[in-house]
């Protein structure tokens, strides 16, 4: 006969309440963990809501608050109100990016009076709405809420509201924080007279003007014919895609400078006879080469060529190393660019590879169209891997390139095509604009840069809105009647 023994009450108190503590304490455990640890992920398809690598790099460079001050009112009329919702949510991750640095605040102007008047006598402005302040140690930044997108104002002349086209907020509000960080203005003059791309309206190189411009860098034109110094003021100097080569007094100025401290960037174009540009580019130890990269594909009757090259970035310096994983594809003709290690050594110029071709491709050099024999890796003849179409040259640095230092800086790319408007990536101007950004020594505020966000209409006509509302108003509740009454005759019967 078993023998039932009794729990003291005290005892199974006890049990409760240590089961109780032990839960309370999983649970305050779980949320601490939650709260310190965790993962922000953005599922929109136009991922508009997270800020790009180049904003968040910069955001951590403030070392003192920076204070917003958004003036705008719902109630206001004018293109500003319709993306005024996008500003509160590309703001609210900036204050969450820069937690204690960033300080937002939002006033309207309607209902604010005497914040607003306030607001007027510290930053001295008249405009009364649509305005953001940036003030950031004694320097202040104003921004134009409706100059952050892109609008048709066509609907306008029939009475209607302009139509949104793209949202470009971050891209102007992360310029103007590059501007507080760096108030002077520094200037990227851009070779001309060698048939570049020219400047200006019609350019075909606008957008990558825009965007250099957009990192707080003014854009100028330079004209060696007509000078005989780089000016003073060049912080660097772009040579994109020239036609024709250089006089012999060009080269010479451009070597000196080189020499002294100069700041360059170099997009080739391979089919242009240029020898002394490459004679200029090879004496600080970066040698474009006589080919051209391709790789050949199997189809289905036949073997093809395949010029567009896949470009890998590689993570050798420090503004590379934050686009690393990042693939660019480029279009048009390619050369392979060798770099001269006995050179670097007898000079001390650090060379390092920026972009390699894919494993597949290699520099060919009996490129010529229509080879009688077809195209195929030569070993001993062509350029084989590892292949590299963009590399860099700082003259009298030090190897780790985190250390900034003043030298004279080479950024060389076999290859111009992909700055052009027609064939540009983001991948490309990434790539671009950090370059850039590292010859004006601010490679800490490299990255992937912030993009527009682009807003999609669907334009339907009158009988495509007809068909639209037979579907559902009419078809769908008439197929989902007759289930109804099948299953109700079914079960009659």
């Amino acid at each position: 006969m078993a023998v039932l023994t009794r729990i003291p009450r005290g005892a199974i108190r006890l049990g409760i309440g240590l089961q109780a503590l032990a839960v309370a304490i999983i649970f305050l455990a779980v949320n601490y963990l939650g709260f310190e640890n965790y993962t922000r992920l953005d599922f929109s398809r136009s991922r508009d809501i997270l800020l790009s690598t180049q904003t968040r790099r910069v955001i951590r460079e403030f070392q003192k608050p920076l204070s917003i001050v958004v003036i705008s009112s719902p109630t206001m009329f004018g293109p500003a109100t319709q993306i005024l919702g996008d500003v509160r949510n590309l703001l609210s991750e900036v204050q969450y990016s820069g937690r204690e640095r960033v300080a937002i605040e939002f006033v309207d102007p309607t209902r604010d009076l005497e914040r607003m008047r306030a607001l007027q006598a510290k930053y001295k402005f008249t405009t009364a709405d649509n305005l953001i302040i940036l003030d950031y140690d004694g320097h202040t930044r104003f921004l134009n809420i409706a100059e952050m997108a892109d609008f048709d104002m066509s609907p306008v002349a029939q009475g209607d509201e302009p139509r949104l086209l793209a949202f470009r907020g971050e891209q102007v509000l992360t310029g103007a924080m590059i501007a507080l960080l760096k108030p002077e203005t520094q200037v990227v003059y851009f070779l001309q007279g060698h048939g570049e791309p020219a400047l200006g309206p019609g350019s075909q190189i606008t957008a990558l003007i825009d965007h250099v411009q957009k990192q707080n860098a003014r854009v100028d034109v330079l004209s060696l014919a007509s000078t005989d110094a780089i000016p003073a003021d060049a912080a660097a100097l772009a040579i994109i895609s020239p036609k024709f080569d250089l006089e012999v007094r060009e080269e010479a100025l451009l070597a000196a400078w080189l020499r002294v401290h100069g700041r360059m960037l170099v997009l080739l174009d391979p089919d242009a006879e240029t020898p002394r540009l490459h004679g200029l580019l090879a004496a600080n130890g970066i040698i474009p080469q006589d080919d051209r990269v391709l790789r050949t594909v199997r189809l289905a009757f036949a073997t093809g060529i395949l010029r567009e090259v896949t470009g890998e970035v590689q993570p050798t310096t420090e503004f590379t190393r934050r686009l690393q994983g990042v693939t660019i594809l480029f279009s048009g003709a390619t050369q392979s660019l060798t770099l001269d290690q006995k050179l670097a050594e007898k000079e001390t110029i650090q060379l390092r590879p920026l972009i390699l071709a894919a494993e597949e491709f290699w520099g060919e050099r009996d490129y010529a169209p229509n080879q009688p024999g077809g195209v195929r890796y030569d070993d001993g003849r062509d350029n084989g891997q590892p292949l590299a179409i963009a590399a860099s040259a700082d003259r009298g640095g030090v190897e780790d390139d985190r250390i900034e230092v003043q030298t004279s800086k080479l950024i060389v790319v076999g290859t111009s095509q992909f700055a052009y408007d027609a064939s540009a990536t983001p991948q490309g101007f990434d790539f671009l604009l950090s370059a850039i950004n590292s010859l004006l020594d601010r490679s800490r505020l490299t990255g992937v840069a912030p993009k527009s966000v682009t807003h999609f209409a669907l334009n339907l006509t009158d009988v495509q809105l007809g068909r639209i509302a037979l579907f559902t108003m009419v078809l769908l509740p008439g197929i989902a009647a007759l289930a109804g009454i099948f299953v109700w005759w079914k079960r009659r019967s």
